[in-house]
């Protein structure tokens, strides 16, 4: 903990502390960054399928995938493949989504036809 500051003295030299602090905590954020934007992609890869970045699929993928993405048919086929993919997806979600809509509706509905019933009530 620093000293209690009694004159100009010490504030100025507790200010130069300071900003020798500030220049040390930046110079290492500043390496953690350098350290990230080198290796984003290999943690990017290693948190979606663990240990791929240290093998050699990594770099045999990215290469098919740059020389793919290269040539604008590949792009073209690649992006209508994808957009078809993600349509089937988005469409079965939304298929299952109201079945289960319409499952629940029904079912509320014949438990409430069910009470109806049994307190004599008929429909």
């Amino acid at each position: 903990m620093p000293k209690k500051i009694r004159n100009l003295a010490m504030l100025d030299e507790e200010i130069a502390r300071l900003k020798r602090k500030s220049r040390k905590l930046e110079d290492e954020l500043g390496a953690r960054v350098d350290h990230f934007k080198g290796n984003y992609k290999s943690m990017a890869m290693n948190s979606v399928v663990p240990g791929i970045a240290n093998s050699g699929v990594m770099g045999i993928v990215g290469n098919v995938a740059k020389i793919a993405w290269s040539s604008s048919k590949a792009k073209s086929v690649l992006s209508t493949a994808l957009i078809t993919a993600l349509e089937f997806i988005g469409v079965r979600l939304g298929l299952k989504l109201v079945n289960n809509f319409q499952r629940k509706r029904r079912r509320r509905k014949a438990a409430a036809k069910a009470a109806g019933e049994s307190n004599g009530e008929e429909a």
